[in-house]
């Protein structure tokens, strides 16, 4: 019987992921499964205000909108937009710590967020959310490393019975979706604790679960790519236009965007670069 502490004997492998931690174990997982679990590091206290945070938010919305049904008319209901203009409390859990190490692990240097949205499910209405997808949608194609990752911090505890989250393990090393025996059969449902991040590879089939429980769950997603892909929303100019302080780090300004959004003008391109800048 092979102990936990015991090597793990190989025969012909010339490589093999690191192993220095639970960041790199949570790297494995989702090289190979599409799917892991870690701990976010950040406080209770943050965690319960998020709840609060994401309803507000949402709420503004709806108010700067004109309605909820306004948005039920473009299926948007329930999901609290770019929330890190409305807050500052999400501007630090999309910086937490682990994140921010597992995101330069898996992707490298050079990465920016592309969304970040507060998730809202209810027991009392639909979210079309249920529905298979990917969080790169319309795309149908492989890629030998991860280009993107979503990363939904569980504000709520999710179980099985407020629609924890479906994921298709490994989906993500092919292009087409599977067949609907495939999907009914080899689903997963990830239960996890509030303050943990689900990370899913962008590229892996999965769906939100129906709550069927007595209470709301909450959770805040992020997107995590390559700079070549698109931001959902420019956060540069949500923030300006929230009226919130840019965040002064050059780090996180460059994970905001603030590098990577197109150029204004050549003149523009070129100060960008300017040492000082």
């Amino acid at each position: 019987m092979k102990g936990p502490d015991m090597a793990v004997l190989t025969h012909g492998v010339a490589q093999r992921l690191a192993s220095v931690d639970a960041i790199d174990e949570a790297v494995a997982e989702l090289r190979i499964n599409g799917y892991t679990i870690i701990e976010s590091g950040l406080p209770a206290g943050l965690i319960d205000r998020l709840k609060s945070g994401i309803d507000r938010i949402y709420q503004t919305q709806i108010d700067e909108f004109g309605d909820e049904q306004a948005l039920a008319s473009i299926s948007d209901t329930d999901i609290a937009r770019c929330t890190l203009a409305y807050d500052p409390d999400f501007l630090s859990v999309a910086t937490a710590p682990n994140l921010m190490n597992l995101a330069a692990r898996l992707l490298g240097n050079e990465f920016v967020l592309m969304q970040q949205n507060g998730i809202i499910n209810r027991p009392d209405r639909q979210n079309y959310q249920v529905k298979w997808h990917r969080d790169l949608s319309y795309q149908h194609w492989t890629s030998s490393k991860t280009i993107a990752f979503n990363a939904l911090l569980c504000v709520d505890e999710f179980t099985y019975e407020n629609g924890a989250s479906f994921v298709l393990p490994a989906t993500h090393h092919i292009e087409a979706f599977p067949t609907d025996q495939f999907a009914t059969r080899h689903e997963k449902q990830i239960a996890a604790p509030a303050g943990s991040f689900i990370v899913l590879d962008a590229m892996l089939y999965h769906r939100g679960g129906i709550n069927v429980s007595n209470g709301v769950r909450r959770a805040v997603n992020h997107l995590i790519g390559l700079p070549f892909l698109a931001q959902q929303v420019n956060f540069e100019s949500a923030l300006e236009s929230a009226g919130a302080a840019a965040p002064a780090d050059p780090h996180v300004r460059k994970y905001l965007g603030f590098r990577w959004s197109p150029a204004t003008s050549a003149k523009d391109w070129r100060k960008r670069r300017m040492p000082s800048q």
